[in-house]
């Protein structure tokens, strides 16, 4: 980009943010406007060129403006900007030339459905469907040329084979980061789509996008063929399309030059025409055929990346379910004692390094054998599936309970003091002996025993040990009568330091 241009560049995007704010009026931008000659010149030049067909040339900023109104001052400085992204040189033109060519056809059409008052947006909307590939020329300027040179409606399927984004893609994502209206946005985001859109705006642009096929490779013919029956859909007859296409090359070389760039030679319709051969409609149709086998294969890929995603996905809830069963305790849904020991081991290992305390309660059901013996096995599964909910519903988030084993329970505390354990042992003794469990005709009334122990300090700490202390407090809890909770006579082991 010449150092010429910069400022022309950076005003144009200072209008187009300025007509994006409420209440904008034209003698504000028409102000900005005339800052800059620069500028000036180059809005006077697109205003007074072929593309815009004034009936009078205009001569004056302001007049230019006026005319223009608060949307058409901002469409022309989006396609000032636009056509700066263009880089200069071969792949530049043929860049710069399909995206006016969108913007042109964009215009015809909009003015031949009767819509002018929306014809600047056409216009703008046409110029924009192909931002996409021109983001890609500033960071692969030669990809960006092949994808360019492509038959139109081939270059999305391009784009995915190469590995690049697509362009509608692409494009759409730099239109909202630009602020660019909902219905330019959905235009570029749409017009490879099979369907034309609802929005009047991205049906134009869909529609020219099948227009400008026409010049851009593949058959002639097929591509006319395209464009009428896209054009039928907007209820535009085909003599109309026949007339813009003849049209389209000459405006698209004189919109090149209100933007003050060059595109090349432009081929006329008519030598289009006289183009297509019967060798070149085989070869068409041979590429045509080879585009939609690409397009299967693609989607088979797709659907195949799709399908090891799910199974990978399904694999890996498989394993996590797998690692849940062997676990847990299929009849309390507490952690089993192998998953217990593997929790003390790392918590430990965490008390160990933070200092902070770890206490765990061990527990059982006491009298357990009466509960088998006067009501049978399944009258001590209830209590052991009772206690299990009991926890489960009780405990706070980061307490590791479990069944230790036969009428057993044993909670992991981290970061909690034995005074913290014994609170909330007492809380448990106490809602255990309120618990009421229907066997039949019978309420099963239970009550438990609880020992405590607790490590502190930042010395290696032994889970058997830890345990071993737990479960005298708990023996020496029965031996005093059951139903209470006792704590090891001292920390363990003794803090260090």
């Amino acid at each position: 980009m010449a150092k010429s241009e910069v400022p022309i560049s950076a005003l144009a995007m200072q209008i187009v943010q300025t007509a994006l704010k409420p209440n904008c009026s034209v003698s504000e931008l028409a102000q900005l406007a005339s800052t800059d000659p620069g500028f000036g010149m180059r809005l006077l030049s697109v205003i007074n060129s072929a593309a815009y067909a004034l009936p009078n040339k205009v001569s004056d900023v302001a007049q230019a403006s006026a005319l223009l109104g608060v949307d058409g001052m901002k469409n022309i400085a989006l396609g000032l900007s636009m056509s700066q992204m263009a880089p200069i040189g071969p792949d530049g033109e043929v860049l710069l030339a399909n995206s006016l060519r969108r913007a042109v056809a964009a215009r015809l059409l909009a003015q031949r459905m009767g819509l002018s008052k929306l014809s600047d947006e056409c216009f703008t909307a046409g110029l924009f469907l192909e931002t996409g590939l021109l983001a890609l020329a500033n960071s692969n300027l030669k990809l960006a040329g092949e994808v360019a040179r492509w038959p139109a409606e081939a270059r999305p399927v391009h784009e995915r084979l190469v590995g690049t984004t697509p362009h509608p893609v692409r494009g759409a994502e730099l239109a909202r980061a630009w602020n660019l209206s909902e219905h330019t946005t959905q235009a570029i985001a749409c017009h490879h789509d099979e369907e034309p859109p609802e929005v009047p705006v991205a049906r134009v642009a869909w529609a020219a996008e099948r227009m400008a096929a026409v010049f851009e490779g593949g058959s002639p013919e097929t591509a006319t063929a395209n464009a009428i029956a896209a054009a039928a859909k907007l209820r535009v007859p085909s003599s109309a399309v026949t007339e813009l296409l003849e049209r389209l090359p000459q405006l698209v070389s004189d919109a090149a030059a209100g933007f003050e760039r060059q595109v090349g030679e432009q081929v006329s319709y008519e030598d289009l025409k006289l183009q297509a051969n019967q060798k070149l409609v085989e070869l068409n149709q041979n590429f045509q055929s080879m585009v939609h086998r690409l397009e299967r294969l693609l989607a088979e890929k797709e659907q195949l990346i799709q399908e090891k995603d799910e199974l990978h996905a399904n694999l890996e809830a498989a394993n996590k379910r797998l690692a849940q069963i062997a676990s847990t305790d299929g009849l309390t849904g507490l952690f089993n004692h192998r998953a217990f020991q593997d929790s003390l081991k790392r918590d430990l290992h965490r008390a160990k390094r933070s200092g902070n305390p770890l206490s765990i309660i061990l527990f059982d059901v006491d009298h357990f054998k009466r509960f088998n013996d006067t009501w049978g096995h399944q009258a001590g599964d209830a209590v052991l599936q009772a206690l299990g909910k009991l926890l489960l519903a009780t405990l706070r988030q980061g307490d590791v309970p479990a069944r230790y084993g036969g009428e057993e329970f044993v909670i992991i505390l981290p970061d909690t003091p034995l005074d913290g354990a014994y609170i909330l042992a007492e809380r448990l003794r106490i809602l255990i002996s309120k618990l009421r469990i229907k066997m039949g005709e019978n309420t099963l009334e239970v009550t438990s025993s609880f020992g405590l122990a607790q490590v502190v300090g930042r010395q290696e700490h032994d889970s058997a040990q830890l345990v071993e202390a737990a479960d005298k407090a708990l023996y020496a809890a029965k031996r005093a009568g059951r139903n209470r909770v006792v704590r090891a006579d001292r920390p363990f082991p003794e803090p260090t330091g």
